[in-house]
């Protein structure tokens, strides 16, 4: 009798936990650690949280574009929605609102690379899956050729995305 009484309860345990992540209140997620992102244990810096007024544009620049790995997807009925995604070793928190819906503003992500033609190669190509409306939504590119950032000369792609969201990448000379 206790055996039985135990799967009933693991039944329980096991049908509660698939009927949230149905509702879309508990998805699975990767661990930080496996997509190359790792959480602060003590003081120092966690993630960039973006709000904005319509995630689906930020997934598809994450996900179809950049193919950045999702750490963690949550919806909370009548309240927002987040996605995490790790991109080049930074948690990046997407956040649509869905009381008060914020457009993002202006926020610039800064990366340096060391073959800024070939990200914008691959950016470009990954850029095709997307149709020429949602792309014009999701990604603008500007290069600039030998351009000064800080005390240095770069070539310089940037990525324009959603509601004044870019990702800039700097090749030093």
């Amino acid at each position: 009798m206790q055996a039985i009484l135990s799967l009933l309860s693991l039944s329980l345990v096991l049908v509660s936990v698939v009927q949230a992540q149905h509702a879309g209140i508990i998805e699975p997620h990767t661990s930080t650690e496996e997509s190359g992102c790792h959480q602060s244990l003590g003081e120092g810096f966690e993630n960039v949280q973006i709000e904005t007024s319509d995630i689906r544009l930020h997934e598809q620049l994450f996900e179809q574009m950049l193919h950045a790995p999702a750490v963690q997807r949550l919806d909370h009925p009548q309240t927002d929605y987040l996605r995490t995604y790790c991109y080049r070793g930074i948690l990046i928190v997407i956040r649509q609102d869905l009381r008060t819906p914020r457009p993002t503003g202006w926020v610039q992500l800064n990366f340096i690379v060391s073959d800024v033609a070939h990200v914008q190669q691959e950016l470009e190509s990954a850029s095709q899956t997307l149709n020429e409306k949602e792309r014009q939504q999701v990604a603008r590119f500007r290069m600039k050729r030998d351009v000064m950032r800080g005390q240095r000369k770069v070539d310089r792609l940037e990525v324009y995305g959603p509601e004044g969201f870019l990702i800039g990448f700097d090749q030093p000379h």
